[in-house]
């Protein structure tokens, strides 16, 4: 069997070429492309969250398993189970549907995934950065920096996207490209395997599945196509002209404050410059120059327009006769038109405004920051008041923070680092705001909640934490900073921190989607299960994998125990989620009679 490296170089290359793909569904028959899948999958949260049926997990795990998937693919006889529903609620107080696929479905859908990001990942286009090899909200953002100049924000909303995507429309553009009916038909059983909600069965009519692995991939190929229209129809018409013109009086100004240099006339030269300084250097509203921006990021879209707002309406209005052409409806209410200088538009947490201001920076100013330049013209982004008001609150309890009650059973160092990631999370997501400071306000809430919870878990004061905890860091900045001993290495014990870092913009920062990556070789866990050898006693017969949810369950069960089991031993010392063991050992350990040789 062909490598998975080999098997997705392949088919990545047909795309760079724009061939079409042929005979995909042979593909699924490899079960190289399963290891893979199992390799990118068993380390989620929702492993081993089971579907329909309790027993559809990662936990037991196999080669065998495998085998038996592609023995179904072989014979037609594969049949996708529906999914589990979960209601989860929206800020707006109405419900989003979460479907809960089996792992046997999950397994699938990642093996279909890797196959069609090898392909269509080359044809994408630029302006989309959702849910692709290094890119993310991050690296969307970025290129919104480049806007200089913009006078209008078209912020575009989709009406229930990833909902109301259709099942047609979706399988006829990828059957432009990809010639396989078996297994396009394949696809189209996934989408209409429907969903169990209060153990009735509902039947799926649109939408992709949310909650599979697959989902992302498959909104991407059907608002690609979006992404073509504004790049080849409304890119090509609104873009005019190479610059805009001079202005005139800026001109005559620049020229007069020469002549006043030349002549050493230091009061006229200042007055003239003065002037010079509050206007334009160019037309602002010059009829021969238009300027169109894109941008995407999964369903939500932002478009930068240099013109009149007539025409940004018109441009509007081209979108939403696009979108229903591809069975999508553009909410009138949320697509936005925003004057750029005087309102925010809001596009991925963040408010994005042009700055626009007559003042100039002083010569005192202009000496202390020589590298600092006018900002006029360019995108600001700001911090969101709602933000920093839901995260401030996120621990209080009538206006003051409060403890976390579900994390007095943790350690001080756990508490501690729960909260450090948490919040360096949040700074480092808004590190490209202008006014990163005001999140000062947040870690003022979060430390105190944290103090509160150790200071709760100890029935001590928060004066007592602050004195135990609270030090200097290398930048000046006081933390909270927690160290245990390091079994591994006594010298150097680990180290949990919150609030060490200062809260400081960062322009360059990029944060890109981890879960959309390509397959970069073989990892350990593979190499492991292939070995199909027992870890604790030697055997070779039915290996399975036996996993948990969390390694520091485990930790907390079997750490101060005298003679932990041998299992349990191994993922504490190997720092593993998963050990791999015979049928006999799997049994035992689910029974609660593991008493097999321990574990050197």
């Amino acid at each position: 069997m062909r490598p998975t490296q080999t098997i997705l170089g392949m088919v990545h290359q047909r795309g760079e070429k724009g061939l079409p793909l042929e005979r995909v569904y042979r593909l699924l028959y490899n079960p190289n492309l399963y290891l893979t899948a199992y390799g990118n999958l068993y380390s989620n949260r929702g492993a081993l969250t089971p579907g329909v049926e309790p027993e559809d997990t990662v936990e037991g795990m196999s080669l065998e398993r495998i085998n038996k998937i592609i023995e179904k693919l072989k014979n037609r006889t594969y049949h996708w189970r529906p999914t589990r529903s979960r209601e989860i609620p929206k800020k707006n107080g109405q419900v989003r549907r979460l479907g809960l696929p089996g792992w046997n479905d999950k397994l699938v859908q990642e093996v279909i995934r890797l196959i069609l990001q090898a392909y269509y990942e080359p044809q994408f286009s630029e302006y989309s950065h959702g849910f692709r090899p290094g890119r993310g909200c991050h690296t969307a953002l970025q290129e919104i920096r480049t806007w200089g100049g913009t006078r209008w924000f078209i912020e575009g909303d989709i009406t229930g996207c990833f909902d109301n995507i259709d099942f047609k429309v979706l399988l006829e553009t990828i059957n432009q490209n990809i010639k396989d009916k078996t297994f396009l038909k394949l696809l189209d059983k996934m989408l209409q395997a429907g969903y169990m909600q209060d153990g009735q069965y509902q039947q799926t009519y649109s939408g992709v599945p949310q909650g599979g692995v697959i989902s992302p991939i498959l909104s991407n190929i059907v608002l690609n196509e979006l992404d073509k229209f504004v790049e080849n129809e409304l890119l090509p018409t609104y873009n005019q002209g190479q610059h805009k013109r001079i202005n005139p009086e800026y001109n005559r100004l620049r020229t007069a404050v020469h002549y006043a240099k030349k002549e050493r006339n230091i009061k006229q030269y200042k007055a003239l410059r003065k002037t010079m300084q509050q206007l334009p250097s160019q037309i602002t509203h010059d009829p021969e120059f238009r300027r169109l921006k894109y941008v995407r990021y999964c369903d939500d879209f932002l478009l930068g327009y240099i013109g009149t707002r007539a025409e940004a309406t018109v441009i509007k209005q081209q979108i939403a006769q696009f979108l229903q052409t591809i069975k999508l409806t553009l909410s009138e209410e949320k697509t936005l038109i925003t004057n750029a200088v005087k309102d925010r538009a809001r596009f991925l947490g963040y408010d994005i405004h042009i700055a626009q201001t007559n003042t100039r920076m002083t010569r005192k100013t202009s000496q202390a920051h020589p590298k600092r330049r006018a900002i006029n013209g360019r995108p600001i982004f700001n911090v969101p008041k709602e933000v920093v008001k839901e995260w401030s609150n996120r621990f209080t309890k009538n206006g003051k923070p409060v403890h976390r009650p579900y994390l007095l059973q943790c350690s001080d160092y756990e508490i501690t680092q729960t909260y450090g990631l948490e919040f360096q999370g949040l700074v480092n997501y808004y590190a490209l705001a202008y006014d990163v400071g005001k999140l000062y306000q947040v870690k003022h809430h979060f430390e105190t909640s944290l103090i509160k919870t150790i200071a709760n878990k100890h029935r001590r004061s928060s004066q007592w934490v602050i004195r135990k905890y609270k030090c200097q860091s290398k930048d000046g900045v006081k933390a909270i900073v927690v160290e245990v001993p390091n079994p591994n290495n006594p010298e150097r014990p680990l180290t949990a921190k919150f609030g060490d870092k200062p809260i400081r913009q960062n322009r360059q920062a990029i944060i890109v989607d981890r879960k959309a990556h390509f397959y970069h070789g073989r990892n350990e866990l593979v190499s492991r299960l292939l070995a199909n050898e027992c870890e604790l006693c030697g055997s070779s017969e039915q290996i399975r994998g036996h996993h948990v949810r969390k390694l520091a369950d485990v930790k907390k069960k079997y750490k101060t125990q005298q003679n932990p089991p041998a299992w349990a031993v191994f993922m504490m010392a190997r720092h593993r989620k998963v050990v791999f063991v015979c049928q006999q050992c799997h049994s035992a350990i689910h029974t609660g009679k593991y008493d097999g040789t321990k574990v050197k």
